[in-house]
């Protein structure tokens, strides 16, 4: 039997550059059943191979650049720079190319409509392109934010320093646009200081004289004055972001937040470089104010005295509810204002018509309520024409795509039941990129359709998997990234519209094809409320006589786990450790529980004001589906997840003893009275002193009574996310009721295992429990 261990170089450099690079010269035909794993091999992937880096094209879109290495390196040392590649638009010639030149092409452009002239910033510069004239360094500093094109195109706009800059292409003429002010705090009200003032004008004659020859001094001096910088106010403590200028020039807009107390939760870095105990602080607990954010347009008068520029902030009032503002966008035209709201309780999201020189609200474009919560905005897009704004919105109960025009009127672009996972509109405005899931909740694939509506054209066209695309400058040709259920992520190019994809790269190291990988399947079956839950079922080649099962339960709550792709790996999962758990005939199921993304609003609110519960529900159902169709033990189940799989792992252990022999709780939230707002409030409707019942109900401390079967509870010492304090207080509440229960500390860990040694120590420890209470060792 031959193992596979550390430490080897698993490929060899090729001798010639061609077309598509290759780690291996093997392929499934080289499968051996006696290659078997170690167990420490499953908790990083690097050396199976794959690694290719996010393309850029260059700035003409003639060549895509990446990173790519053909030599398979396997150590526990951090692994050297990848080599870089860059391969014609063509697809017919490829070339190595040295990293310093690869990274002097931008990641991240703006470019003008029609695609001729661009502007980035990198490494302290900022530089513009013009085609047929090259580059050219503009500006170096350290602090330039968002550089763009003004909407006439003719000036380069950027942040920096807090104020709006113009910058002249061709002259190199740089304009301040805009300087911060603040505003002294206005005089606390004293009625016996402003009758005392009143009288002393009214009494004497040269106190009037005085303050007119001020007053006249002053409106000289203003008359006279050269244009300053127009003011841009806020108060002490508040933060300006979104700063833009309307494309005629006549308004500044911008979001003002106010300074928000937050207590902060201190925790300590024992294991550092100085011997010494660092204290840190994290973010704020659940319940934690949320800042006011307020939408603002100033008029841009460059003569006018700070003091005197009103700053009109955007009504809210006919929301009825306190709001934040999420963003101000103009039009192209300039003609048409619009801003973006959503409410504090996470329920509504209005997009308004705003008149910029009152502040007030003409027509509202469109709401969205939840009677739960509703996602975060993905932001909207203006059309070319200026009358039309696109949105994402989930008013089906799916993700779709709309046009909402300026009188409010509302145009389905996609339906269907599947997600519009991201809608990106052509710089030209012509064509939208959509990534969807119309195939499948498990596949994303990508399409173009026409701006104003039709028919959705298929780009990818290479079965069933993933897809991820960068396109070229001229939005013709594009490089994706493309994972299927039985290869790695690899590079494709498509040179034109409907050309067939050229494959740049084929991953996998001699390892990863000598493997005999399990098969998988991808499944569906309806939980205890009838409703369907998703998984993938990695099945053993040969069953363990106790046919155990172990689900492995992902992170993040409203995230996706169960892909059409091959599924790499890390210390909480993935297909290496379900190849090591299938060699022992372990069945493994990977779960899409209720409350996951992917499959529609009312999965994602299932968990509203009831975390643990339906979303548990899902791993309940899955034991009688894996009886009747995978022949397991229903009395030789466990699970184990990190963050929210976690806290997944102990509400199953705790309220539902004896169903699973045991689980392995990572890095888990243990009472989300202790957890961050943003998150938290929306699904457990406040905070835990508007809604007790739903922290109570949500939380594993309050079940901890209940612990019967196996429990190693681990969590990372500097954990900033789902803080120590979590574990411990667990830990506490366990020893109180007298459980029997592991308890394992990773002393440099923050959230997710980092470090080989950590890794190798969890996944060695939750093996060892699987062998114990599944396999009867």
């Amino acid at each position: 039997m031959r193992i596979l261990t550390f430490g080897l170089l698993l490929a060899v450099p090729l001798h010639a550059q061609t077309l598509p690079l290759q780690q291996s010269h093997l392929d499934a035909r080289a499968r051996d059943p006696n290659f078997r794993l170690v167990l420490d091999s499953t908790v990083d992937a690097r050396w199976l191979g794959g690694g290719a880096g996010v393309p850029r094209w260059d700035l003409d879109g003639q060549w895509v650049y990446f990173s790519y290495d053909t030599l398979v390196r396997v150590t526990d040392a951090v692994a050297p720079d990848a080599p870089w590649w860059r391969v014609s638009r063509d697809g017919t010639r490829i070339e190595a190319v040295k990293r310093d030149a690869a990274l002097r092409v931008p990641a991240a452009v703006a470019w003008t409509r029609d695609g001729t002239r661009a502007v980035w910033f990198n490494r302290g510069e900022l530089r513009t392109w013009q085609r047929g004239r090259g580059e050219r360094l503009l500006k170096v500093r350290a602090d330039v934010v968002s550089p763009r094109w003004s909407a006439d195109e003719r000036e380069i706009r950027f942040v920096a320093g807090g104020d709006l800059y113009a910058l002249d292409p061709e002259t190199g003429v740089e304009r301040q646009l805009t300087r911060a002010y603040i505003r002294p705090e206005p005089p606390k009200d004293s009625r016996v200081a402003t009758e005392l003032k009143r009288e002393q004008l009214d009494l004497f004659d040269f106190v009037k004289r005085r303050k007119l020859e001020k007053d006249t001094a002053e409106a000289r001096r203003r008359a006279d004055a050269a244009p300053m910088p127009f003011a841009v106010p806020r108060k002490k403590d508040e933060t300006v972001s979104s700063l833009e200028l309307s494309p005629d020039g006549r308004y500044a807009t911008y979001l003002v937040a106010p300074k928000v107390e937050e207590v902060q939760t201190i925790f300590a870095d024992y294991v550092n470089d100085s011997g010494v105990v660092y204290t840190k602080t994290s973010r704020a607990k659940v319940g934690t104010p949320i800042a006011q954010t307020r939408a603002v347009v100033v008029a841009t008068d460059s003569f006018a005295v700070p003091d005197s520029v009103k700053a009109i902030v955007v009504d809210t009032a006919g929301f009825g509810k306190p709001v934040r503002a999420i963003s101000l966008s103009w039009n192209r035209q300039g003609t048409h204002l619009v801003a973006e709201f959503a409410s504090n309780d996470y329920k509504d999201r209005w997009i308004v018509l705003v008149d910029p020189a009152t502040g007030r609200q003409i027509r509202t474009l469109h709401h969205e309520h939840d009677d739960d919560w509703i996602l975060e905005s993905p932001g909207i897009d203006w059309l070319a024409d200026g009358e039309h704004v696109g949105v994402v919105s989930e008013a089906t109960g799916w993700q779709h795509l709309y046009l909402v025009a300026m009188d409010g009127s509302h145009r389905q672009l996609t339906q269907g039941t599947w997600e519009v996972r991201n809608a990106d509109l052509s710089r030209d405005g012509a064509t939208w990129w959509l990534s969807a899931s119309t195939a499948s909740p498990n596949e994303v694939h990508l399409y173009r359709m026409p701006a104003m509506g039709g028919t959705m054209t298929r780009v990818d066209s290479l079965g069933e998997g993933e897809a991820a695309a960068v396109r070229s400058p001229d939005d013709k040709a594009m490089v994706f990234r493309w994972s299927d259920p039985r290869d790695l992520t690899d590079l494709y190019l498509v040179t034109a519209a409907g050309a067939k994809p050229i494959r740049l790269t084929r991953s996998g190291s001699d390892a990863f094809y000598r493997l005999a990988w399990p098969a998988s399947d991808f499944v569906t079956f309806n939980d205890d409320q009838g409703k369907p839950v998703t998984a993938r079922v990695y099945r053993p080649v040969k069953q363990h006589p106790n046919r155990p099962a172990v689900l492995e339960i992902h992170g993040a709550g409203y995230a996706q786990a169960v892909h059409k792709t091959f599924a790499g790996s890390t210390a909480h999962g993935g297909a290496l450790y379900a190849k090591y758990l299938t060699d022992l005939g372990i069945t493994y199921m990977v779960i899409d529980y209720r409350g996951s993304s992917g499959y529609g609003r009312d999965s994602r609110t299932a968990i509203y004001r009831d975390m643990g519960d339906h979303d548990v529900g899902s791993a309940l159902a899955a034991i009688p589906f894996l009886r009747d169709n995978y022949h397991v033990n229903p009395e030789r189940v466990g699970l184990f997840g990190c963050s929210y799989g976690g806290f997944y792992t102990l509400m199953a252990l705790f309220r539902h003893p004896g169903v699973f022999k045991g689980g392995v709780a990572q890095c888990s939230v243990t009472d989300w009275g202790h957890y961050n707002h943003w998150y938290t409030a929306r699904i457990l409707n406040g905070s835990p002193a508007e809604d007790t019942a739903a922290y109570r109900t949500s939380s594993p401390i309050q079940y901890a009574a209940g612990l019967k079967d196996r429990l190693i509870l681990m969590h990372g010492l500097v954990d900033d996310n789902v803080e120590y304090q979590d574990a411990v207080r667990l830990v506490q509440r366990l020893m109180e009721l007298g459980k029997d229960f592991e308890f394992v500390t990773y002393p440099i860990e923050a959230h997710g295992w980092r470090n080989a040694m950590s890794k190798k120590d969890s996944q060695r420890r939750m093996t060892k429990l699987w062998e114990e209470v599944l396999l009867g060792k």
